[in-house]
């Protein structure tokens, strides 16, 4: 006589204890990656996949072809291109309608770092490391805060970009306190600063003037010629 657990057995699916078991065919994928991401050999009307979706001319930052397998050198000497147009675009702002549109913060970390830098050498040895602390905390504080204020009076202009342009727009005050070092008589180093601190709120100020801010533009310009004349005092009395 048949048990409880021989007939659940035999009863499960219709499958007998004897019954051989024949796996299920899977689908053939061999070629689904060729397919997609394969050179000239695609059909017409194929689905695009990521590889030519990477290298058509719709990329983000401008670039018209993949640069992830070009050599280092190739990538850090456009990048150094780069930083150099847009610094030769604020000491030189001719055609600034387009300038600093694509952003980036490698030009502004130079010039930050390299005011700090100068302005450490200019302090006493014990408080070199507080001067690089403070002129590197109030540039990026600075700029961010001056940011948040032009996006809070409604202007129309991307966080990154503007902290790119004020970044940039330091490149006179990194010259005018290397002049500073160089030479130390208050009748040399005053003006140039001065014509630092009007040059690079200029700068900003001509390079923000897209931000659409209306009837609230001086609410906006007062903070950057604030940030400015800040960091031209501290190169004077340094």
């Amino acid at each position: 006589m048949m048990n409880r657990n021989d007939q659940l057995i035999a009863d499960d699916d219709g499958y007998g204890i004897d019954t051989d078991f024949v796996p299920a065919k899977r689908p053939d994928l061999s070629g689904s990656i060729g397919g997609r991401m394969g050179s000239n050999s695609a059909t017409p009307g194929a689905t695009m996949g990521p590889q030519t979706a990477y290298t058509s001319s719709s990329l983000p930052g401008g670039y018209r072809s993949n640069t992830l397998d070009e050599p280092i050198l190739t990538t850090i000497a456009r990048d150094f291109g780069k930083v150099g147009r847009k610094t030769v675009q604020v000491l030189y702002p001719k055609g600034r309608d387009n300038a600093l549109q694509e952003w980036d913060l490698w030009g502004p970390l130079f010039f930050c770092l390299s005011l700090a830098i100068i302005m450490s050498f200019m302090a006493p040895g014990q408080q070199a490391s507080a001067v690089f602390t403070g002129v590197f905390a109030l540039v990026c504080i600075g700029s961010c805060v001056v940011t948040l204020n032009c996006k809070l009076l409604g202007g129309h202009v991307s966080f990154f970009q503007s902290v790119c342009t004020l970044g940039y727009c330091i490149s006179p005050m990194a010259i005018a306190s290397l002049v500073t070092v160089l030479a130390h008589r208050i009748i040399i180093t005053l003006p140039v600063v001065i014509v630092a601190v009007g040059w690079s709120i200029s700068a900003a100020v001509g390079f923000l003037a897209g931000a659409q801010l209306a009837n609230r533009r001086l609410l906006a310009v007062y903070p950057i010629c604030l940030f400015y004349i800040c960091i031209g005092w501290i190169i004077i009395i340094s």
